[in-house]
């Protein structure tokens, strides 16, 4: 562990307090309704807050819309449990700036393996000894005081739900929205995060980055596409990570739902986008043909 690395307790507390309470309540007011309630509700959460408003779109700009599907969409992401889009984006830069460094400080690498990475993720915190090395947000997000509302809410955001899901449903509806989601949703994010980027094909190489992410098929429909790591991290600006029908991309299939709809437009991809500087295709590529050789030869 480095200096910069520190055990955060509120963390820790937040974090033992939220899963003895998905514990205990999931337990106690079990019902496969809630269970659905919950499913639903993860699924929206992730896939049209996390991945296509927050990840696609207000970090990467892989498409343009309005303020309004903008709001809406970081609502939705803020209520997944993770933060608000402005603390996410922060992060996605730091961790963006050191995987792309010759080496990574612990706490963004993966070498010390599995329990060590949810470790840092879920109880430590990383205070960076100098901050001006690091991309600034976006002050698009930044400066919007609809996303600092949601930043400044945390967790509290889920007490409106919880009342609507009380009425609803009662306790049962309450134990599974809110305490079983946001902590399988807390734990799950990092894991897949953790998996794709030891595990699976990499199709593309980025010179001198200490983290080169992976492509793993097995979790892309868990991930909401977001496993298809090597490809984002060659194409970072594209709201499509994973390519043709072999590679299942959940939030692709949204953000081109939003497009047929007018919600979204100029909707970036694989196709008309160069390779990040300093990326290069592997053999790996080569062997696999199909849906990635065509997307090539649409680029030309």
């Amino acid at each position: 562990m480095d200096e910069a690395t520190r055990l955060s307790k509120a963390k820790v507390l937040r974090w033992v307090l939220l899963h003895a309470g998905a514990l205990v309540g999931g337990g106690l007011f079990f019902s496969w309704s809630a269970v659905a309630v919950a499913a639903a509700l993860l699924a929206v959460t992730m896939c049209l807050g996390v991945s296509v408003g927050f990840h696609r779109g207000l970090i990467h700009r892989g498409f343009q819309t309005s303020r309004a599907v903008e709001a809406v969409l970081a609502v939705v992401g803020s209520l997944a449990g993770l933060g608000g889009v402005i603390g996410m984006s922060r992060m996605h830069n730091m961790r963006d700036y050191h995987q792309n460094q010759p080496s990574s400080p612990p706490y963004f690498g993966y070498e010390g393996g599995f329990l060590q990475a949810m470790a840092y993720a879920l109880f430590f915190e990383y205070r960076a000894p100098d901050d001006s090395v690091y991309p600034p947000v976006d002050p698009r997000v930044a400066e919007r005081p609809l996303f600092r509302a949601l930043e400044r809410s945390g967790l509290w955001l889920q007490v409106p739900l919880a009342l609507a899901l009380y009425a609803a449903g009662g306790l049962a509806f309450v134990a599974w929205g809110i305490l079983v989601r946001v902590a399988l949703t807390q734990d799950g994010f990092w894991a897949i995060h953790y998996v794709s980027h030891v595990s699976g094909e990499q199709p593309y190489e980025m010179e001198g980055a200490a983290e080169q992410g992976r492509n793993t098929g097995w979790l892309a429909l868990l991930s909401m596409g977001e496993s298809w790591h090597n490809t984002h991290h060659a194409y970072p600006a594209s709201a499509q990570m994973g390519v043709g029908w072999r590679q299942p991309d959940p939030g692709f299939w949204a953000v081109r739902a939003l497009e047929a709809l007018g919600l979204v437009w100029d909707v970036k991809t694989v196709a008309n986008l160069a390779l990040r500087k300093g990326a290069r295709r592997t053999c790996q590529e080569k062997i696999q043909g199909g849906d990635l050789s065509q997307a090539s030869m649409m680029r030309g």
